[in-house]
């Protein structure tokens, strides 16, 4: 497997910029990946003094792999980006070494991370704080255009609220007016005049 290969194993899983906060009693820990010149996995742990890191390359993987009793690298990568995503995670720290525990009881992997050398920490928070400045921009930028979107949808809205569509028929519409009927004429045969009633025959008295 070539360098750009595993990284692409990495940012497939989508392992190489995991980043979570945990608390572990009162003190609070900041975990995250990343991947270094696209031939090494790093894993971090840091309180924000200390740094602890675990440097993986392809063989590394492989071993940790191994340890932890999963068939394949990718399941291996998806079983630690679920826990990871999830909140599944603790970290113990025995002096200059923490274990970093991913996922649920009886699957959890587990990884051991020791304390980085003065150069190594700073360059591993340097990364991490510019990393996440940068996730807070494009949050800035996305929540500016969603908050822009509505706005638009509020003003459309605004304008067309006081015009009332009235698809009904108009009033009278479609009705014929009522034809005026002159007097004497009928009304089942309008153009004929009504027959006067017989009275029958008047005889006059003598």
């Amino acid at each position: 497997m070539t360098m750009s290969d595993f990284a692409s194993v990495l940012s497939n899983a989508k392992v190489d910029e995991l980043q979570k906060i945990i608390t572990n009693g009162r003190v609070k820990y900041l975990c995250f990946t990343k991947c270094k010149d696209s031939k090494s996995w790093v894993l971090n742990v840091t309180d924000g003094v200390y740094v602890w890191l675990l440097d993986l390359d392809e063989d590394g993987l492989e071993t940790q792999r191994d340890l932890s009793g999963v068939d394949s690298v990718d399941t291996f990568l998806n079983r630690f980006r679920n826990g990871f995503q999830s909140g599944d995670i603790t970290v113990g720290r025995v002096d200059t070494k923490v274990t970093l525990s991913v996922g649920k009881c009886g699957s959890a992997i587990e990884l051991d991370l020791f304390e980085a050398k003065a150069a190594e920490k700073k360059l591993e928070l340097q990364s991490v704080l510019f990393r996440l400045a940068e996730s807070c921009s494009e949050l800035e930028v996305q929540l500016a255009a969603a908050n822009q979107q509505i706005d638009t949808l509020k003003t459309q809205k605004a304008s067309g609220g006081g015009v009332v569509l009235n698809l009904g028929p108009k009033k009278g519409a479609g009705q014929s007016k009522a034809n005026v009927r002159k007097v004497g004429m009928s009304v089942i045969n309008p153009s004929s005049r009504k027959r006067k009633a017989a009275t029958g025959v008047v005889f006059e008295g003598n």
